[in-house]
């Protein structure tokens, strides 16, 4: 069975292609496509068509053996909650969760999509059990599904990208380690903790790549590829430049780990017997140099590099293209969760 993880940022596409040969699941093929001129966001048919365009040119340039895809939702699409519910039956839950769906979601029912997971007996109190209700926006996930069939594709499942993150790069029910994930993004950052094998909380965060180009950009006075390539190159690194590029981004990075700090605290005390033991840093910014030395020396937890690779072969037929994968392979985390839900 051959599956592709399809993830679509507002103007990029970035996807790995994941066998599953008996018990070993193998990396058959990868790629990614930048272009700021595309708007995922956009529901104008002339900006649908074009993304859809270029999915279509990106799958055969790639050389991908398979059309059926699992796309991930952004956040900004959905809705996440984790509730409480007395211990009941499926078909109890189910009228349950339609109810409740009706007190945390602030859409009319008709523009939202309801689904939900049943997932443990809640920490603190035995007799309930924790359940992920997920909304996502009707609009939203009518002009994902667009896009992807326009491109020739084949959508067999949308989920939303912190659960493909969680399940990428979280613990394992069997082997519980608090994780924050922090998918360092163009457009801003996506905490998510999970614990168990479930994501319990999630947050949006403004501080991403194009906010730090900005920044760049204006402090040091720079046209913008010239402060995208000082980004990419000296980062949060403050021994390069002078130090300069390190100074103008330091108020940002310390907004974030103080935000980090935060959901960290607001989780924990709400549960107290799941301490978060590890930060995991994915996405394109969170590749920039020194940002994991700066982040490590100012919170007291490890933190890494995300390595969603972890437990996956890459085929011999890769060989060339091995290292360039490895080198980026944070920023394919949610791709490689999205695929391995379709390998479920």
């Amino acid at each position: 069975m051959t599956i592709v993880g399809l993830n679509l940022g507002k103007s990029s596409v970035r996807a790995i292609e994941l066998e599953k040969k008996k018990d070993d699941i193998v990396v058959t093929n990868f790629g990614s496509y930048d272009n700021p001129r595309l708007n995922l966001e956009s529901r104008e048919k002339e900006d649908i068509d074009s993304f859809s365009n270029t999915l279509k040119h990106f799958f055969t340039e790639a050389g991908f053996s398979t059309p059926n895809v699992v796309s991930g939702l952004h956040e900004s699409n959905l809705f996440m909650r984790v509730v409480k519910f007395p211990i009941m039956n499926d078909k109890e839950l189910k009228t349950s969760v339609k109810y409740e769906a009706d007190q945390y979601i602030p859409l009319p029912r008709d523009q939202y999509v309801l689904s939900y997971q049943k997932m443990d007996p809640d920490f603190t109190e035995k007799d309930k059990v924790n359940v992920q209700i997920v909304a996502a926006k009707k609009d939203a996930l009518d002009n994902y599904v667009s896009i992807i069939k326009k491109a020739g594709l084949v959508p067999r499942a949308i989920e939303p990208e912190t659960v493909a993150l969680g399940r990428a790069l979280g613990d394992k029910q069997d082997s519980p380690l608090g994780t924050m994930i922090l998918k360092m993004g163009y457009s801003g950052t996506l905490v998510i903790v999970c614990y168990g094998g479930y994501v319990r909380f999630t947050r949006a965060l403004p501080v991403g790549g194009e906010m730090l180009t900005k920044i760049i950009q204006q402090e040091l006075n720079l046209e913008r590829e010239q402060a995208e390539e000082y980004k990419k190159v000296y980062g949060a690194d403050k021994f390069q430049a002078e130090g300069k590029v390190f100074e103008v981004i330091k108020p940002s990075l310390d907004n974030l780990i103080l935000e980090v700090k935060r959901a960290s605290v607001f989780f924990t005390k709400h549960n107290p017997s799941a301490n978060i033991k590890r930060i995991i840093l994915s996405g394109g910014t969170a590749l920039m140099p020194g940002l994991i030395t700066y982040i490590a020396n100012n919170i007291d937890n490890e933190v890494q590099v995300a390595n969603p690779l972890a437990g996956l072969t890459i085929s011999p037929k890769m060989e060339k293209q091995k290292n360039v994968l490895i080198e980026n392979s944070a920023s394919y985390s949610t791709a490689v969760g999205l695929a391995l839900r379709g390998l479920q």
